[in-house]
């Protein structure tokens, strides 16, 4: 499935409650590459993967904007949808769905086909807010 999700909260100065991100859907060499590329980056451990969840997981604070970049940077997700909330806790929390292009043979036609396939998901959503979509949003 071409689509990951990544949950984490917004860091902001009246926020102590940041605790990382978390990332779900990806394959098993793409978590491994992800933490890999964000430790080294990092010169800490800053991401560990946990295989029986098939999740990354981020423990550095204010991360979260900086894995859905090196999503698309590493593996070419690009975000389809994002959500925010705020939880009884204080807690910012922002999910990101991004999707990846299957198709290489046809750069131009797969990202016309994919801008179509964002207006339609978005289009469908403000029209019907039950409406139902391959998009997951939180």
């Amino acid at each position: 499935m071409p689509y990951v999700m990544v949950m984490g909260s917004l860091s902001a100065p009246h926020l102590s409650k940041d605790e990382g991100a978390t990332v779900y859907g990806l394959k098993s060499e793409e978590r491994a590459s992800l933490v890999r590329e964000l430790n080294t980056s990092f010169g800490m451990q800053v991401a560990m993967l946990s295989e029986p969840e098939r999740t990354v997981r981020v423990t550095q604070k204010g991360l979260t904007l900086v894995v859905v970049n090196r999503l698309h940077a590493l593996f070419g997700y690009d975000v389809v949808s994002h959500a925010m909330a705020m939880t009884n806790a204080n807690r910012e929390l922002v999910s990101f769905t991004m999707y990846k292009k299957t198709s290489t043979s046809s750069q131009g036609q797969g990202h016309s086909h994919n801008q179509a396939h964002v207006t339609g998901h978005s289009h469908s959503h403000r029209n019907s807010p039950k409406g139902h979509s391959s998009v997951v949003t939180l």
